[in-house]
């Protein structure tokens, strides 16, 4: 059974909006196309906290991505009114009446939280009346095509046979948005949910997904690990994925980890080695790997 669904949600693709029209981590076509619709001091408040807000793979998480961003795009409630809560919320800690309050990100950060929230807010009717239904057609043309696809090659029931694991949810959801061209995709936003744009052709779609489910199972698979808790693991895990799509899909991915790839395939011939066991014999070898990949040994 296909564990991957797809979904085009109008409160995930007004916040990636947001940021792409302000340039905060995306710089592209999307973003030059609706920015004249908004003030400029506006953008720059977002963009001024650019790298609060943003992530980028394997190097930084922003102090404030999970409270601005993340948690408002996995939709549980509307976007504008999770802001409003944060705004109110926010105003009692400057004021001294927020009770119990231990998040310290939230205490050190508060009045940037209000004036991101409050620019989010302001805009949020007027994307649902004027943006949202034309970006919703583009999503909803790219899904059908790669639904179809996942379900004919039975991807995620190989994928939880290879690395001994089920999904720990029900699903994995890919969450489409226009707006992400040229920066961070593959965002999880919660332990079921990832975020990817559209621009890319269906095939490398397919194989970037394809990486991000295993991801996702490696999450379970690794989780007595240091994996997923430092960056400093980072390249060993990408790494780890692209093997495990070589084994499903015949190639890899990321061309960038082609030699944890190989290093896998090396451990493989001498003895089978589970993905907790290759996963260790890499962070012993880490330092032979990179000596190897500047070309010394």
């Amino acid at each position: 059974m296909n564990k991957i669904k797809f979904t085009a949600n109008k409160d995930t693709n007004y916040i990636f909006h947001m940021l792409s029209v302000a340039k905060c981590g995306y710089d592209n076509a999307y973003g030059e196309y609706y920015r004249p619709r908004y003030l400029e001091k506006d953008l720059m408040v977002l963009k001024s906290n650019e790298k609060l807000l943003t992530v980028s793979g394997g190097e930084h998480c922003g102090a404030l991505y999970a409270v601005m961003v993340s948690e408002p795009a996995c939709a549980e409630v509307s976007a504008k009114k999770y802001y409003y809560s944060i705004i109110n919320f926010e105003k009692k800690v400057i004021n001294g009446s927020a009770s119990d309050i231990t998040d310290p990100i939230k205490i050190q950060y508060a009045e940037r939280i209000i004036s991101i929230a409050e620019i989010m807010v302001k805009y949020y009717d007027d994307y649902f009346e004027n943006i949202w239904q034309d970006e919703k057609n583009k999503i909803e043309n790219y899904i059908a095509q790669l639904q179809i696809a996942f379900e004919n090659t039975q991807f995620t029931d190989k994928a939880e046979k290879w690395l001994g694991c089920q999904l720990q949810s029900d699903l994995f959801t890919v969450t489409f948005v226009t707006s992400v061209e040229g920066g961070a995709e593959a965002i999880d936003i919660s332990q079921s949910q990832d975020v990817f744009g559209i621009e890319r052709g269906f095939e490398d779609a397919f194989y970037f997904i394809g990486h991000e489910f295993i991801i996702y199972l490696l999450m379970n698979v690794l989780a007595d690990e240091n994996a997923f808790k430092t960056f400093d693991t980072w390249e060993a895990t990408e790494g780890l994925a692209e093997y495990y799509l070589k084994k499903i899909m015949g190639n890899i991915r990321f061309k960038e980890h082609r030699k944890y790839v190989e290093y896998y395939e090396n451990c493989e011939k001498k003895v089978p080695l589970s993905p907790v066991e290759l996963y260790r014999q890499a962070l012993k070898d880490a330092a032979i790997l990179e000596h190897n990949e500047r070309g010394f040994a």
